[in-house]
């Protein structure tokens, strides 16, 4: 099989064919990245990577964002535009590579939220075959490796005492569980979504018609301290409110500097930030920000549209 039969970043046999209706893209259909759009030629939609981590990189995430059932994508090295591929969301590469993650533990937390996504009840048994993608040198034995600290650290049960590098039978022990369960719950307690802009009222309509509604569309709940009740000093409650949320919404139009304050704050806790201009302001944004990926509108239902759009495909 040819390398244009196999999946550009984890080097498995998949399906590939020009996608409809846009000639300049390749479909890949992977069994462990998903269905997912990769330009063909350099533009818009052209990327070249050729470096194996990198390639590493964005397998695990778009195999996180599969057992998520999350949507498919159209993977970009640059954009200008918020728009959809054949109902396939843009989303640009440094975005992926971005959800990676950071610290040795959040990787091993995450790969235990994964492996609990492929089976349907506890305890149930996990087999996994790395050989497949193995031998293009995607996991090769740190795979093997990595499972075997697993079950060193009490995570995973071995249900078999032949377990080679290739291939792997076991389930998650009542220590994983609990840990599984704990982050469940904590995900669903953290549905707010930290709301910073001007809060001037030529921007009311933008905030309801647009940020709000779009947050509220993607199943999230928009908090802006201003319509909270509190009785803590304001920058006390924005540093607890942003610790509480998933993500921020930063608007940087009417360029305020505690937008600047709380979107740099969030980064540096960790937390992604999506970034939202009017089109007027873009000349007037601070060069610290203009490095980062705007979403540009010209009206609320244009930012509604466009921030739905990006909360539903980066946010994970």
């Amino acid at each position: 099989m040819s390398n244009a039969d196999k999946c550009f970043f984890c080097g498995t046999e998949c399906e590939v064919y020009t996608a409809p209706l846009h000639h300049r893209l390749k479909q890949y259909d992977c069994e462990y990245c998903g269905v997912y759009q990769l330009g063909e030629r350099p533009g818009i939609y052209g990327i070249n990577i050729k470096d194996p981590s990198i390639k590493f990189k964005i397998a695990c995430v778009l195999n996180e964002r599969r057992l998520k059932g999350l949507g498919r994508v159209t993977l970009v090295g640059k954009k200008d535009a918020n728009v959809k591929v054949n109902e396939f969301s843009i989303i640009l590469i440094d975005e992926i590579l971005d959800e990676f993650p950071k610290k040795a533990s959040d990787f091993v937390v995450r790969a235990l939220l994964n492996l609990s996504r492929l089976v349907k009840q506890p305890f149930d048994k996990i087999e996994l075959n790395l050989e497949p993608v193995g031998k293009y040198n995607i996991f090769s034995q740190d795979g093997d490796f990595f499972l075997r600290e697993l079950e060193n650290q009490g995570w995973i049960y071995s249900c078999s005492d032949s377990n080679s590098w290739e291939f792997w039978s076991f389930t998650l022990t009542t220590k994983c569980w609990e840990m599984i369960e704990n982050l469940q719950q904590q995900a669903t307690d953290s549905k707010r979504v930290f709301v910073a802009m001007w809060f001037d009222s030529s921007m009311s309509d933008f905030y309801e018609k647009g940020v709000k509604l779009a947050i509220e569309k993607a199943g999230y709940i928009p908090v802006r301290i201003d319509l909270q009740e509190f009785n803590n000093k304001i920058c006390d409650e924005i540093i607890a409110e942003i610790k509480r949320c998933k993500f921020l919404v930063s608007d940087f139009s009417g360029q305020r500097g505690g937008v600047y304050f709380e979107a740099g704050y969030a980064m540096g806790k960790g937390k992604a930030v999506i970034f939202t201009v009017k089109e007027d302001d873009v000349k007037d944004l601070h060069f610290d920000t203009r490095q980062y990926n705007h979403i540009v509108y010209n009206s609320p239902e244009d930012l509604c549209k466009k921030l739905y759009n990006r909360i539903s495909a980066t946010i994970v």
